[in-house]
């Protein structure tokens, strides 16, 4: 048996997936038990150990290297937010004993080169906080997957029953402007935010006398019914690139449109473009006319609504959570995995 103790239990930001499974009692069944005692193997640091992104980036730092320095055994750092960005992480986890750093989405090595606002690519450049990495291969290898996303934080939505008579063309349901005041290492990335989804609305606004569109942030309730309602559901990139809404759309029935998922890496590694998905390109610029192909020919992307669903209840299965931790522990330990 594996014991972990994480530092902070309550941190369902950085250990939901793992939570949730074990509500379930399935770590147990995969040879792993959670516990608070100082009797354990590994220790999970999330990020509230590690980054103050109310500082600059060289103050995190700092905070986070001596932080790490008082841990004693063995421990890995988790990265809480599901974005593939680095940025607070990284700077820490080169300079401390962490073995391994943990996220929920990454990109492959070279797509850090590129310096962007606060490592998030699809903000763009300009801002007093860009960054990129040149990762060593020994490095990059200890960067893992934590096994699960964002939609792991919602076991509920797997249950969703889709209606087949839909009377809504298109929604795209969101917020689209962030409230202002909310700074990372210094900048305010609401602009950011609300360019990219604000930016879908735009699009959308040019062709909505031709379709029935719900283009607008409604309350939790009315949501959950224009989604149940719509033919296509449109889910932006936010804060990260994986949202929630894409397992909503799904459940519900709709086909899922989404910027371009090719970059972001995941476990499971659900987006498939053309089988889970229909991607468009990140600026929008190609989304109208992916919706008018879409709605002449509707009977022709059913397949993907069909495959996503069956994809999402196959792929984000509790026990798959407890099977990918089960193998890490197994290479790590070299203990043959049955």
């Amino acid at each position: 048996m594996i014991k972990i103790k994480l530092t902070n239990p309550q941190n369902v930001k950085c250990f939901g997936g793992l939570l949730i499974t074990n509500q379930y009692g399935l770590l147990s069944d995969y040879s792993i038990e959670l516990t608070n005692s100082n009797d354990y193997d590994y220790e999970f640091v999330d990020m509230d150990k590690f980054i103050k992104k109310g500082l600059s980036i060289e103050e995190s730092a700092k905070y986070g290297i001596e932080s790490m320095s008082k841990k004693t055994g063995d421990y890995f750092l988790f990265h809480g937010g599901g974005a593939t960005d680095l940025l607070g992480a990284y700077e820490v986890f080169t300079e401390c004993d962490a073995q391994f750093l943990f996220k929920k989405a990454l990109m492959t090595k070279d797509d850090y080169k590129e310096k962007t606002v606060l490592n998030k690519w699809w903000f763009g450049k300009g801002s007093t906080c860009d960054a990129g990495y040149d990762i060593p291969q020994d490095v990059y290898d200890r960067i893992k997957l934590t096994g699960y996303t964002v939609c792991h934080n919602w076991p509920h939505m797997q249950n969703l029953q889709p209606i087949e008579d839909k009377d809504i063309d298109v929604c795209a349901v969101y917020m689209a402007t962030h409230p202002p005041g909310d700074y990372n290492y210094g900048v305010e990335t609401g602009q950011y935010y609300t360019r990219h989804r604000q930016g879908g609305w735009d699009e959308l606004e040019k062709i909505s006398d031709k379709y029935n569109i719900v283009a607008q942030k409604l309350p939790p309730d009315v949501t959950q019914n224009v989604m149940k309602r719509s033919k296509i559901g449109i889910s932006p990139y936010g804060q990260c690139e994986v949202c929630y809404r894409d397992l909503e759309i799904i459940q519900w029935g709709g086909l899922l449109i989404k910027p371009d998922m090719s970059k972001v890496l995941t476990e499971p590694d659900f987006y498939k473009p053309m089988e889970t998905y229909v991607p468009v390109k990140p600026d929008w610029s190609d989304l109208n006319k992916t919706i008018e192909k879409i709605l002449a020919n509707f009977k022709d992307y059913e397949y993907i609504i069909d495959n996503s669903r069956t994809k999402l209840v196959e792929m984000f299965s509790y026990h798959n959570v407890g099977r990918y931790w089960y193998d890490f522990f197994a290479n790590l330990n070299d203990i043959e995995s049955e």
